[in-house]
C-alpha cells in the first residue's frame, strides 16, 4: 500500500511538473525512497508518461538489462516508427538482440547487424555490444575482448551519464562471464562485485547471485548458499518467476546434490533429479533417468559417467564443455570425477 502511494505520488509529480523531468533525474529522485525492486515497476510508468527521445531510446536498454521483453518490445516499435535516426536504428539493433535470444542463427542475425547503421558512439556500442551477444551464443569467446576495446574506445564519447552506466552493467557482465568460463574466478568475481554496486538492474542482480553461486562449488558449500538466498530474496521481491523457478529446480538442486546434501531437496528437471539419485547413491534408478532423456548435454553425459562409473561417459563430458562450449571451468568436473574415481 505504501509502495502504490509513493509510486502514484511520484508519478504525480512528473506530470505536474512544468520543467519536463528526465529519465537519469527520476531514477535518482526515488532511488531515495524506495528500494532497488521497486524502481522497476515505478519506472514503467514513468517512462510510458515520457514524450522525451532520449529517454524512449535509453528505455531500450534499461528493459533489456532488466529482461523486461514485454517493454522491450513495446519501445522498440516506438523507436522503430521514429523520425529520430538515432532511435530508429538503435531499435533495429535491439530486435536483433531479441531475434538472437528467441532462437534465430546466429550467423544471420550477424549478417542483419552489417545492414544497420551505426554512425555514433551510443550506436556503435550497442552493436559492439550485439556481435558479443552473437559470439556467446555460439561460444566463441575469443572474440569478446576484440569487441570490449572497441566499446570502451567509443564509450568514452557517449554524451549521457545514465546510459554510460547501462552499459558499464552490460560490460561488468560480460567479463565476468568471459573470465568464469575461463576459470579465472578472482577476476570473474572481480567484475560481479563491481556488477552488484552497480543502479537500476535488480533483476540482473538476481540472475548473477545464482551464477556467482555456480563459481564456488569447488570450494566451499555455504558460499553457493549464500548467493543462492541472495538471488531468491530479489527474485520473490520482484515476483520473477523464471529465477524462482532456476533456483528450485537447477541451481539449488545442483549445488546440493554436489556436495550430497540432499535431504528435503527435490526437482522437476529429470536431469538434476538424477543428479540427486545419484548423490543419494541410487545409481540405477540415475541412468534410467538419463538413458530415457531424449538428447544429452556435457551435464547428462558427466551423471552418467557418476552412475556408471564408465570413463567414456567423462571424456565426452570433457571434451564437450572444452570444445563445444569454451568451458573451462565446468570442463573441471568430469576431469575431477574421472580422476577420483582412478579412471
Amino acid at each position: 500500500m505504501e509502495t502504490t502511494k509513493i509510486k502514484t505520488g511520484m508519478i504525480r509529480e512528473y506530470v505536474e511538473s512544468e520543467k519536463q523531468m528526465q529519465l537519469s533525474q527520476f531514477l535518482t529522485m526515488i532511488s531515495l525512497d524506495n528500494d532497488e525492486t521497486q524502481e522497476l515497476s515505478i519506472t514503467k510508468d514513468f517512462l510510458l508518461l515520457s514524450n522525451s527521445t532520449t529517454d524512449q531510446r535509453l528505455a531500450l536498454e534499461y528493459f533489456y538489462i532488466n529482461r523486461s521483453y514485454e517493454e522491450l518490445q513495446y519501445y522498440i516499435k516506438l523507436n522503430m516508427d521514429h523520425a529520430h535516426p538515432v532511435n530508429k536504428n538503435a531499435a533495429k539493433l535491439y530486435k536483433l538482440m531479441l531475434h538472437l535470444r528467441d532462437g534465430k542463427p546466429a550467423h544471420e542475425v550477424r549478417a542483419l547487424a552489417k545492414t544497420v547503421s551505426a554512425d555514433t558512439p551510443e550506436l556503435k556500442c550497442i552493436k559492439y555490444f550485439l556481435n558479443i551477444e552473437v559470439d556467446s551464443k555460439v561460444y566463441n569467446f575469443e572474440r569478446i575482448g576484440y569487441f570490449l576495446n572497441k566499446i570502451q574506445k567509443q564509450i568514452r564519447y557517449v554524451d549521457n551519464p545514465l546510459l554510460i552506466t547501462f552499459f558499464n552493467s552490460r560490460i561488468q557482465m560480460i567479463l565476468f562471464h568471459y573470465y568464469w568460463k575461463r576459470n579465472e574466478l578472482i577476476l570473474a568475481r572481480k567484475h560481479a562485485y563491481e556488477a552488484l554496486q552497480l543502479p537500476h538492474q535488480a533483476i540482473q542482480k538476481a540472475q548473477l547471485h545464482l551464477d556467482l553461486a555456480l563459481t564456488y562449488i569447488y570450494e566451499d558449500f555455504h558460499s553457493c548458499i549464500y548467493h543462492i538466498e541472495e538471488a531468491k530474496y530479489l527474485a520473490l521481491a520482484l515476483d520473477d518467476r523464471e529465477i524462482l523457478d532456476r533456483i528450485d529446480n537447477f541451481t539449488y538442486p545442483f549445488v546440493c546434490a554436489h556436495f550430497g546434501k540432499t535431504d528435503g531437496v527435490d526437482t522437476e528437471h529429470p536431469v538434476e533429479k538424477a543428479h540427486l539419485e545419484i548423490a543419494r547413491g541410487n545409481f540405477d534408478v540415475a541412468q534410467q533417468l538419463l538413458e530415457n532423456l531424449e538428447f544429452s548435454t556435457p551435464f547428462s553425459q558427466y551423471y552418467l559417467g557418476l552412475a556408471t562409473k564408465k570413463q567414456h561417459f567423462f571424456i565426452y563430458s570433457y571434451q564437450h564443455f572444452m570444445e563445444k562450449r569454451s568451458d573451462h571451468f565446468f570442463a573441471k568436473l568430469p576431469l575431477k570425477a574421472s580422476e577420483g574415481l582412478g579412471l
